[in-house]
């Protein structure tokens, strides 16, 4: 008994100061929780949001989502209300005197050469590389906003970058 006394001992003692230690992490655990907690119910809306943007994408209860194909229905609605309107409003109107009117549906995420690639082949620019160009040195390739433009072709290439990069 006297030969295991000293591994008895240390085993004691290893357990007691591990049961100590785990006592210590359980008591720091929940003490850093509750100040979150807290954190959060002291901050107002806007500050609430923004900590929810760096990780969420945040938007408004009234804001309607839409979906890829409800957006193209929502288009295709569009371009035929606008269609019969125009037809029903000018049908005097000669070709000469009108003005090609495209729209161009850019989403969120493309790069500024696909932005060139979808504007060449509607007829809005004629010179991709003249286009890209402009964006680099303007630096726009990451302003350009997503949604619905409408061209009214001919423009040159300064009415083009300005549609592109506001609302």
């Amino acid at each position: 008994m006297l030969k295991n006394r000293s591994l008895l001992l240390g085993l004691g003692t290893g357990l007691i100061a591990g049961a100590l230690l785990l006592q210590v992490m359980n008591v720091a655990v929940s003490s850093e929780s509750q100040a979150k907690g807290i954190e959060l119910q002291e901050m107002d809306k806007q500050k609430l949001k923004e900590a929810a943007s760096k990780y969420y994408q945040v938007n408004e209860l009234d804001q309607k989502l839409y979906n890829q194909a409800q957006t193209d229905a929502l288009i295709q609605q569009k371009l035929k209300e606008e269609k019969y309107k125009q037809a029903a409003a000018a049908p005097a109107q000669t070709a000469k005197d009108s003005v090609k009117e495209t729209y161009i549906f850019i989403s969120k995420g493309l790069t500024a050469g696909n932005v060139a690639d979808l504007l060449q082949q509607s007829g809005v620019i004629a010179d991709r590389k003249a286009f890209e160009d402009a964006m680099y040195k303007q630096q726009l390739n990451d302003k350009i906003v997503a949604g619905v433009h409408v061209f009214k072709v001919p423009q040159d290439l300064t009415q083009v970058l300005t549609n592109l990069t506001s609302q």
